[in-house]
């Protein structure tokens, strides 16, 4: 009987082993290699349901730059939903690694007769950053799409690739004149990246500083200071806008990256009036002081010496 036992125990271990062996063997051949997997979700891309084809999309950004090549073809697919969940993956990678190689495809993108397609494609570029300078002349026509978000998002590309996008400074001076607040906001933002390449649309920004939206104004007054020397022209508008609650700390940092004494001096008596204000903002008051206390005049320095004995 014992004999009997020892027997059926250890048929019982063989066979759990043959079992558990078999489980493993069936799951190392049924594993996927990374480029089976990515073969598998480009298929879905294109399946008729959205969440298929949005979950597809997010697996690929997942996966990152070896999904790159396969996301480009993506691109030029038929189906509009592939195109665009494409798109919105190759955004999802984002590093300029990564997608260098897509740009022209993305330019080719931009005039997809889809928008999500075109919106997806401006901000992809605007991630790349610098390294998308050959899409600068597309970027610019993009700004005159139909479809605001393209456009909203075609003039925050322009300022992500900085310097490098000057020659669209008058196609973004034109876009600070947008129906849309949006776009005209990130429109003076991008200038502000641009830099002190941006100096002629420095009365394009003066006049921003008037728009009816306060996202717009601050924006313009921000990239006045980005602009530096070159924006001296905006002196007076930015001592008018400290009076601004929306815009005054932007303001008064701009007349500091200004920079010049005229302009610095020009403005003393009203960043000491703002400092000697009990209800403005805290942070914004002890901007306004280390502005003062750059400016170095008498006057000045008596009103930073105040201020900071009541702190």
């Amino acid at each position: 009987m014992n004999d009997l036992k020892s027997v059926l125990r250890s048929a019982t271990v063989m066979f759990l082993f043959v079992g558990l062996v078999g489980i493993w063997v069936g799951g190392c051949e049924g594993r996927e290699t990374q480029e089976q997997t990515v073969e598998r979700l480009i298929k879905r891309l294109g399946h008729k349901k959205a969440n298929v084809r949005a979950n597809a999309a997010g697996a690929l950004g997942r996966i990152g730059k070896d999904a790159v090549p396969a996301l480009i073809q993506a691109l030029k697919d038929q189906d509009v939903g592939v195109r665009w969940n494409a798109a919105r993956a190759l955004k999802k990678i984002g590093t300029p690694e990564a997608i260098k190689a897509t740009i022209p495809t993305l330019i080719q993108a931009l005039q997809d007769q889809d928008e999500w397609v075109r919106n997806n494609a401006a901000r992809a570029l605007g991630r790349i950053g610098s390294g998308a300078k050959d899409a600068v002349s597309a970027l610019m026509q993009a700004l005159k799409d139909q479809d605001s978000n393209v456009r909203k998002n075609a003039a925050w590309a322009l300022g992500q690739i900085g310097s490098g996008a000057k020659d669209a400074v008058p196609a973004l001076m034109q876009a600070l004149k947008d129906q849309d607040e949006w776009v005209r906001g990130n429109a003076a933002r991008a200038l502000g990246w641009i830099g002190s390449g941006a100096k002629d649309a420095v009365p394009a920004l003066i006049q921003a500083l008037q728009d009816q939206d306060a996202k717009v104004r601050f924006a313009a007054a921000y990239a006045l200071g980005e602009i530096g020397e070159g924006a001296v022209n905006a002196v007076p508008a930015l001592i008018q806008a400290l009076q601004d609650e929306h815009v005054r700390g932007n303001a008064a940092m701009a007349l500091g990256q200004i920079g010049t004494s005229e302009a610095l001096k020009a403005a003393v008596p009203v960043l000491i009036k703002v400092l000697q204000d009990p209800d403005a903002e805290g942070r914004f008051r002890s901007i306004v002081a280390r502005i003062l206390g750059e400016i170095d005049t008498p006057d000045a320095l008596k009103a930073v010496e105040e201020y900071q004995s009541r702190q």
